[in-house]
């Protein structure tokens, strides 16, 4: 009887061990190859086309410029997709959605140009992304345009969901331009600092880069961002408050500045459950301080929704969206038009958002 009493607790115990040791084996991993960028780094500056980058050239301020956001949810959140995240299923989309959202995602930059590109969770390498290098593809699609990237997601392996680990992710914000900036930066923001969370998870940052003008000395400063999402809205506020110091000292300068990307919140003053059919209850869909900084504009459309939840495929009428992405201009520059272009979620959880701008 013993001897079976001690089987059936080697039996219980063997599983246990193996997950501890499972569970402490990633720790230690994720600690020795954890991704620890510098407080600043200068970024590259990059351009597919063999013909160069005339130098010195600088912005028109008499002429409009198009600025166009996208978050393209890394080639795997397309119209069929879900996430265990969001409390879908999935983990990685089939490798045939991925190679058919990534064409939609080149095709659609291709047809719609703009002088500057701020996209968001552009991987490089990564399960989830089936090693699609997102950065490659798209240069390669706009050889005119010059590019940085910015890193702000590299875990080497991410062990959750146990049963079917998310594995090896690498990527971060991409922008173009036609015209070459005079720098461009990776800001540091502050992230999360919970242990062992923190190992696994994104080192969100800011993307700066600055664009003379022509006959002045001020600069055109565009900076692409991605705010915390899965938090209880802390992080968030840190990082948007470090953000704040940022774009008044640019401001102070005398310089244009525009601050566009994924927010993760909706803008100040809108409903966002206005295209709520589904019932929501996300912590995520609160609202952006309407005195940010007093005297700038937040530039969104109103009309249609930039994001949809993943809990399911997306289902046109159904499926919850709302407004998360948009931009945030200094009093200095002048909205012509904002337009949020309804792909219906084909390619990424995100619906594009374009804008139009003159400098005062």
């Amino acid at each position: 009887m013993k001897k079976i009493m001690k089987i059936m607790l080697l039996v219980l115990l063997v599983p246990v061990l193996l997950f501890a040791l499972y569970v402490v084996g990633n720790i230690v991993f994720a600690t020795a190859t954890k991704f620890s960028p510098e407080p600043l780094e200068a970024l590259s500056n990059n351009k597919k086309s063999t013909e160069q980058s005339p130098q010195n050239v600088q912005l028109d301020s008499t002429l409009s410029l198009q600025f166009l956001i996208w978050n393209i949810g890394y080639g795997g959140l397309g119209a069929e997709a879900n996430f265990f995240y969001d409390g879908g299923k999935m983990v990685v989309s089939p490798k045939d959605w991925v190679e058919k959202y990534n064409v939609g995602i080149v095709d659609f930059l291709k047809n719609n140009q703009a002088d500057f590109i701020m996209l968001q969770e552009a991987d490089t390498a990564g399960r989830r992304s089936w090693d699609i290098n997102q950065k490659e593809e798209i240069a390669n699609a706009l050889p005119n345009y010059n590019y940085s990237f910015a890193i702000n997601y590299d875990v080497r392996f991410v062990p959750v969901p146990y049963t079917n680990p998310m594995g090896r992710v690498l990527g971060g914000l991409l922008s173009l331009s036609k015209v070459k900036p005079t720098l461009s930066e990776r800001i540091q923001l502050p992230n999360k600092d919970k242990f062992p969370d923190q190992l696994f998870y994104l080192e969100r940052c800011l993307l700066l880069q600055r664009f003379p003008i022509a006959s002045s000395t001020k600069e055109l400063v565009v900076i692409n961002t991605h705010f915390e999402a899965y938090d209880n809205g802390e992080v968030k506020k840190k990082q948007m408050e470090f953000t704040k110091k940022i774009l008044e000292q640019e401001y102070a300068k005398g310089n244009y500045v525009v601050l566009g990307g994924d927010w993760n919140i909706a803008p100040p003053g809108v409903d966002a459950f206005k295209f709520a059919i589904e019932q929501e209850t996300d912590y995520l869909h609160i609202n952006a301080d309407s005195n940010y900084i007093p005297g700038w504009k937040y530039v969104y459309d109103a009309n249609r929704g930039s994001n949809r939840k993943n809990k399911t495929a997306y289902i046109a009428g159904k499926t919850f969206t709302t407004i998360i992405d948009y931009f945030l201009v200094s009093p200095n520059i002048k909205a012509l038009n904002v337009e949020t272009v309804d792909l219906g979620f084909r390619s990424s959880d995100h619906n594009p958002v374009r804008m139009q701008v003159k400098l005062k």
